[in-house]
């Protein structure tokens, strides 16, 4: 038996699969290898941050709280004074927490304080992770941004939209909103961080140039001619952030269900400690959303409402499953075959496809770069 393990909220499971029932295990791979501490260093120097700057967190992934760590390390070293951190509600808390022995403040910001938050000082820094992103095709600053303080523009994003499929790695429509309304409402930097958990490299500029870097950087190592399969399980990256909830960890599944044949079976694999995640879901498993009403009026989008669009749509040309501690009154709610273990999974891809049925094992499929 292979001894394969994967990233299972803040601990990793062995997956029990048999030599002879292993199709393959793909996993991201970094062209480069990562960057070593004294790298980093020399990449902020290169960046000369100034005093009197707010920076606006948009994601608390290992490797971004690292370098904010580092970045309030080097303030405090040069000594400034007015330099301050901002997140969102639901990332406020970790990013305080990432910050407790530094002197900086960090601010809790929404739609509408966001903007009188920035006119207070000279000069905005974004920092982000970069990842796959189903609606948008890709993910970082212009559509962290756009998700966290700009709802009437997400509404069109989410609107515009050319079907209910995921759409990872594509630049369509809902992405070109994402970084028209950044350009036009937005005089800031950014940092986008390619690498999870450790640091890959990282990309700094304009919000749009470094965003374009990074995702050219995230896109190298493309996995090709990867042989699709009737059964898969499927792992998000090493980092904690998208393993939290079940909003975060099902883009991981979105991203590589172009792997998976119809009729077959693909299995996410994420604890989701933290719950669900979004308003969406939530809304939906208490049976408060109703969906199809939703779309034809044109309501406000809600977070991970494109969750539940996939959801409905790729399970009618596949089983849906996961390995989670949700409750399975949701999970069944929203359409997914709950398993407890891995073994449990791969049994029944056995009785389903037969003894020789052959498992493709991915893991970090937030970041994996499957090209078509």
């Amino acid at each position: 038996m292979p001894e394969l393990w994967l990233k299972y909220g803040q601990t990793s499971v062995v997956v029990d699969i048999k030599y002879e029932n292993l199709l393959a295990h793909i996993y991201p791979i970094p062209s480069t290898g990562y960057l070593t501490e004294q790298q980093i260093e020399e990449e902020l120097s290169n960046m000369d941050i100034a005093d009197n700057t707010i920076i606006v967190v948009l994601s608390v992934s290992q490797a971004v709280l690292h370098l904010v760590d580092k970045i309030s390390q080097r303030a405090v070293l040069k000594k400034h004074t007015c330099v301050a951190f901002a997140s969102g509600t639901n990332l406020v808390k970790p990013l305080k927490n990432s910050l407790r022995k530094q002197p900086y403040p960090a601010y809790e910001v929404a739609h509408g304080s966001l903007f009188p938050m920035l006119s207070k000082y000279k000069n905005v820094l974004c920092i982000s992770q970069a990842r796959y992103d189903p609606l948008f095709g890709y993910g970082g600053s212009p559509t962290l941004i756009l998700r966290q303080f700009f709802p009437p523009e997400m509404n069109e994003a989410f609107y515009s939209r050319s079907n209910n499929l995921p759409n990872p790695r594509k630049k369509l429509l809902p992405l070109e909103i994402a970084m028209r309304t950044v350009e036009n409402n937005l005089n800031a930097t950014s940092i986008e961080v390619v690498g999870s958990s450790k640091i890959h490299s990282l990309h700094h500029g304009a919000i749009s140039q470094s965003f374009e870097s990074a995702i050219r950087s995230l896109d190298l190592g493309g996995k090709t001619g990867i042989e699709k399969c009737r059964s898969a399980l499927i792992s998000p990256s090493d980092d904690l952030e998208p393993h939290l909830t079940l909003c975060s960890s099902l883009n991981s599944l979105w991203n590589a269900m172009q792997l998976v044949k119809e009729g077959g079976v693909a299995t996410l694999l994420s604890e989701n400690s933290m719950g669900l995640g979004c308003e969406a879901l939530e809304m939906y498993v208490q049976e408060r959303l109703n969906i199809q009403n939703h779309l034809e009026e044109r309501i406000q989008y809600l977070e991970g409402l494109e969750h539940i669009l996939f959801l409905h749509e790729l399970s009618k040309n596949h089983d849906l499953g996961i390995i989670s501690t949700l409750p399975e009154y949701y999970l069944l709610k929203l359409g997914l075959v709950p398993f407890k273990s891995t073994k449990e999974c791969y049994l029944r891809a056995l009785a389903k496809f037969g003894k020789s049925q052959k498992i493709l094992v991915i893991s970090g499929a937030d970041i994996l770069p499957l090209i078509d």
